[in-house]
């Protein structure tokens, strides 16, 4: 192994490092208007090493919390630390981070090498090590060849990669990332995200990452924070957050979800009995599920089974129990999705890879179903 790969590949300096813990930590900005509670006292503990995501609509206080760790917002109170040293009041340059933003921020008149080395040459580095840290950082990057260009000879991507080996140069112990791939192509974000999510590993530095993106949320992370209105909604793995969502509005922000009327019959051990569909049916259920006023039963699209029935039931005019009349069919190539009234409201069901011959045409009267342990009973907002 060289040096320059082992400048990038070892990881024993930083792997015990990079634990962010932020305590009830709140932003409100104030106008003539009246203040905002951007955010809204909120608690969050990292891992070494760990990629976590803070997913979430526009205005939810995601970017402003990743801004106030990186130190470019001042809370109005709570406390942020990093492996226990309280870095609330230290400015950017005394943060053991780096950045990498939506628009790049690359300097126009320098090269590739210069933007790179920009951020060592303020730390009076010798000049064999920086050359040495930008060489290793670049190649990482697939960037040796374009290392005299200027950040308006690059594509969209290879911009990116610059930003990605200016912050990686720096052996930040936390990585930041501010929406970095909304500027490019999807094609483009997808292969973007692989490269980012690899070097993260390969370097095992912490990472925090905004995206309101779920596809990027999904795929890159150890662990997402879901926000909402300036709070954190759920904290979880990406299957977590997929499967078990604590809330509605978790469920209706990760994927698509089919939300079911029902009737609670008893709640107990982490399962529920409710009547859906016409039936009576065992499903587990989130947890505060018994207090709760109201009650819905979350199935995820391609958890939804839809039959044709040979023989359309008498009154089939009108929808009851299990059976439903499908209002939309769609041929995508590799899955065909379906659009179903039901008594228990209009369900979305995918069916992938489906025979040609069994695709429902809009009309046809179905029977529909879902296994019992992909249903998910939460209370209803």
């Amino acid at each position: 192994m060289t040096a320059t790969d082992t400048a990038l590949t070892s990881t024993d300096a930083t792997a015990e490092f990079g634990r962010i813990s932020l305590r009830q930590l709140v932003k409100q900005f104030d106008s003539r208007e009246g203040a905002t509670l951007a955010v809204d006292h909120i608690d969050l503990d990292t891992e070494a090493g760990e990629f976590v995501t803070l997913l979430g609509p526009s205005g939810c206080g995601k970017t402003t919390t990743l801004r106030m760790v990186a130190g470019f917002e001042t809370p109005t109170s709570g406390q942020i630390t990093l492996d226990g040293d309280d870095m609330t009041r230290l400015t950017p340059d005394k943060r053991p981070m780096s950045m990498v933003f939506q628009s790049y921020a690359l300097f126009p008149h320098m090269s590739v090498a210069d933007n790179v080395a920009y951020g060592l040459k303020l730390k009076k580095l010798p000049r064999a090590e920086i050359a040495e840290q930008v060489e290793a950082a670049l190649t990482s990057m697939d960037l040796v060849r374009f290392v005299n260009r200027a950040p308006s000879q690059l594509s969209g991507g290879q911009q990116q990669r610059v930003a990605l080996a200016r912050a990686m140069v720096m052996r930040p112990k936390v990585l930041l990332f501010d929406e970095p791939l909304s500027n490019l192509d999807a094609k483009l974000r997808v292969q973007m995200r692989t490269e980012i999510r690899s070097l993260q590993q390969r370097l095992g530095i912490t990472a925090l990452y905004v995206t309101h993106d779920q596809d990027e949320a999904m795929s890159l992370s150890d662990r997402i924070v879901v926000m909402n209105h300036g709070r954190i909604e759920q904290i979880g793995t990406p299957e977590d957050i997929y499967r078990h969502p604590a809330t509605v509005f978790v469920a209706d922000f990760i994927g698509s979800a089919n939300f079911l009327e029902c009737t609670l019959q008893s709640a107990s051990d982490g399962n529920a009995i409710v009547e859906v569909l016409g039936g009576e049916r065992t499903i587990p259920a989130a947890p505060g599920v018994a207090a709760a006023s109201g009650h819905v039963v979350l199935v995820r699209p391609e958890s939804v089974k839809v039959s044709r029935l040979v023989q359309a039931p008498a009154g089939a005019e009108t929808v009851e129990g299990n059976h439903g009349r499908v209002l939309r069919s769609v041929f995508y190539g590799e899955h065909v999705e379906y659009e179903v009234d039901t008594a228990a409201g209009p369900i979305v069901a995918i069916d992938s890879d489906p025979d040609p011959s069994d695709i429902l045409a809009v009309g046809d009267v179905v029977e529909v179903d879902f296994p019992r342990s992909r249903g998910w009973v939460l209370p209803a907002e």
